[in-house]
């Protein structure tokens, strides 16, 4: 069964308080100093209340959580990161660091802060914290509890060159989990009627150095896709690479899209854009990022990038979503485009976009439902 990360819920306290006490013993701290911390840590709906809580689950079971919540203007405390013992060595405790990261750039937030158990430094300094202080572990007199935190790097870089090519090595998450990947997506097309199950391609590797972008990319279903989407994103060697489409107005706004209800992220507020499929390779292999950045602008907007001036080429990290973007300023004002645009949807078959945001300022980036590297790229161009 695949593993899947979800929202906690009120239910789930005792089997992450049974978690949390399983995996404090795993340490083989003595049984009286056990005594104590159980009579007085635990998790209660209280708690599940007033943070943000995701649990890792396994048929139904949970396996693994998370909680964090703000601290300050430019930080967010991991307050609890505890796997069960019979779970350790998965991979799923740095999964879950990477959903403590993308939960911080979804709060603008900067630096991640926590207290590591005295014997857990280690696997903390793997993910890139530093420890800034220490205090006495009451669980282990003599030894002490490390403070550290992370400074998450910085999301948006200038691209210099793309080499992308596809890979005949299947995708693992989708090979391993065909059943319930098929069921899923069963379950969304009653939502959502005009779901298609096409082929797209995911990113399975990559290495980005000195502006210059190389990577790998696996054949795969649209289904798998969602079904990964929404377990959220528990395969971390997978991205979900996209190109995008930044336009820029002659009165220097950004022109960012609301997606439709009738879609698969309807609400959701970014540049124009979309997964990459097999449209985009070519007869060598490689696949052409740039080309599906144009289709997808003409497709959704109307607009032809030849007759736009083409500005910077970005690439912005957010967590399993990998956005390759180029800017396109054109000469029309932000109002005109919009209106443009909102007429193109309106007509064409898909109807794919319900509106158009006129990003002028970094005060218009407030919404929740415009994504992190939406966000991100937003604050790089009108720094």
């Amino acid at each position: 069964m695949p593993l899947k990360l979800r929202p906690a819920t009120l239910e789930d306290a005792p089997a992450l308080t049974d978690i949390l006490h399983r995996a404090k013993a795993s340490w083989g701290y003595p049984e009286d100093k056990m005594a104590e911390f159980m009579d007085v840590w635990g998790i209660s709906e209280t708690t599940i209340r007033s943070i943000e809580m995701t649990v890792a689950e396994t048929q139904g079971v949970p396996i693994a959580f998370l909680g964090v919540v703000p601290d300050d203007g430019e930080t967010l405390l991991v307050d609890f990161l505890f796997v069960d013992p019979g779970m350790h060595g998965k991979g799923i405790g740095s999964l879950l660091v990477k959903r403590a990261e993308d939960a911080a750039r979804q709060l603008q937030l900067t630096r991640l802060r926590l207290e590591a158990d005295a014997h857990a430094g280690d696997f903390y300094e793997k993910h890139g914290f530093q420890t800034y202080a220490t205090r006495p572990s009451e669980m282990s007199p003599g030894k002490h509890i490390p403070l550290m935190e992370k400074r998450l790097p910085a999301c948006v870089h200038e691209l210099k060159r793309i080499d992308l090519r596809v890979t005949d090595r299947p995708w693992r998450f989708e090979t391993e989990n065909a059943t319930e990947i098929a069921a899923h997506f069963e379950e969304a097309q009653k939502r959502i009627s005009l779901l298609w199950n096409g082929r797209t391609l995911k990113l399975t590797h990559y290495a980005f150095q000195d502006g210059i972008f190389e990577g790998s990319c696996s054949e795969s279903s649209y289904a798998a896709h969602l079904a990964w989407r929404d377990w959220g994103a528990p395969d971390a060697t997978a991205f979900n690479l996209f190109g995008s489409a930044i336009i820029r107005s002659g009165d220097g706004a950004l022109l960012y899209g609301v997606m439709g209800p009738h879609t698969a992220t309807g609400g959701m507020i970014y540049p124009p854009g979309g997964n990459l499929d097999l449209n985009d390779v070519k007869p060598d292999g490689t696949v052409d990022v740039i080309r599906a950045i144009d289709r997808e602008l003409a497709e959704e907007t109307g607009l032809c990038g030849a007759a736009m001036k083409k500005a910077a080429l970005l690439a912005t990290f957010d967590g399993p979503r990998i956005s390759i973007a180029r800017v396109f300023d054109c000469d029309d004002e932000a109002a005109a485009l919009r209106a443009a645009i909102l007429a193109h949807s309106a007509a064409s078959e898909e109807k794919e976009l319900s509106d158009i945001r006129i990003i002028r300022s970094r005060d218009d980036l407030q919404d929740p439902a415009i994504v992190p590297f939406a966000r991100e790229i937003a604050h790089y161009l009108l720094q």
